[in-house]
């Protein structure tokens, strides 16, 4: 072949390359908003609670460990999530300014938390860095 041949072919092989790679993505994309844009039927345990004022930094990290070895621990349990609120959540005359999330299978697997052996040792841990009486509901994916 002659050395145009060559570089026009070189150049048409890395259009289709390319062309082939820009459709991966593509269908990846697409793939993952398909996931996303379904309800879920699973159950999301919410807590809105407040931290200790003066909390050391070190006990929230502990807690943050604790509750994702929570997902290893007790069947059922997909996620968690442990946050401070965009904006303080008032109820009564209590301001939380933090949250956690659980999301659970279902049903089933959001009673058996509540007894699982795992959850007491992790409740000291939380104990250490929130006030009592936070806010929680249980929301059923449909």
């Amino acid at each position: 072949m002659k050395k145009e041949e060559l570089l026009m072919r070189h150049r048409f092989d890395g259009k289709i390359l390319l062309l082939v790679f820009a459709g991966l993505i593509f269908t990846a994309g697409w793939l993952m908003g398909q996931q996303s844009s379904r309800n879920e039927k699973t159950i999301i345990h919410a807590v809105a609670w407040t931290a200790v004022e003066g909390a050391p930094q070190e006990a929230m990290e502990d807690f943050k460990h604790s509750t994702a070895g929570l997902v290893d621990a007790i069947p059922g349990l997909r996620r968690a999530w442990v946050g401070k609120l965009r904006r303080p959540f008032t109820v009564g005359d209590v301001s939380h300014t933090h949250g956690l999330i659980f999301e659970f299978d279902d049903m089933q697997s959001r009673e058996a938390y509540s007894q699982h052996p795992s959850r007491d040792p992790w409740m000291q841990v939380w104990g250490k860095v929130r006030v009592t009486r936070p806010v929680v509901f249980d929301v059923i994916g449909e």
